[in-house]
């Protein structure tokens, strides 16, 4: 019988699952008694936690989350550090994982002040101008 050629048994187009769940930490530093509670947090939750450096601040939020078209900037930032201490970006969790990751830093004791989701309003922003925005939202909200 000619015409349409068979398909092969058990072959299905999967669809790549996305980025993997992360928090991207600024100012927790993992040797610090803070920074290892919020790690621990996230470990146990199964989020990658990932540290933005000083020089990786001029990259977009999305590049961190390793989103499909971000990429980290082509030049190391030099510009000032942000005026926040700390900031956790959480990105790609579900509203009930975010409920967990509030619930279970307040046990632990280990509340981070500013701190953001990503967002597809903020994802290609710099993360140094997305601290600054939220640090400043989380002041005038004090």
């Amino acid at each position: 019988m000619a015409g349409k050629p068979q398909k092969k048994a058990g072959r299905k187009k999967v669809k790549p699952s996305g980025p993997a769940a992360c928090a991207v930490l600024w100012g927790l530093d993992p040797s610090s008694e803070k920074g290892a509670a919020v790690r621990e947090v996230l470990r146990e939750m199964g989020v990658v936690a990932r540290t933005a450096l000083p020089e990786r601040l001029g990259d977009a939020a999305g590049a961190f989350a390793r989103l499909p078209g971000f990429r980290p900037a082509p030049l190391p930032y030099t510009g000032p550090a942000p005026a926040a201490d700390e900031f956790v970006l959480l990105c790609g969790l579900t509203d009930a994982q975010v409920n967990e990751f509030l619930a279970r830093s307040r046990e632990a004791g280990c509340v981070v002040g500013p701190k953001a989701l990503l967002t597809p309003a903020n994802r290609a922003w710099p993360l140094v101008r997305l601290i600054e925005a939220v640090a400043a939202e989380h002041a005038a909200n004090s």
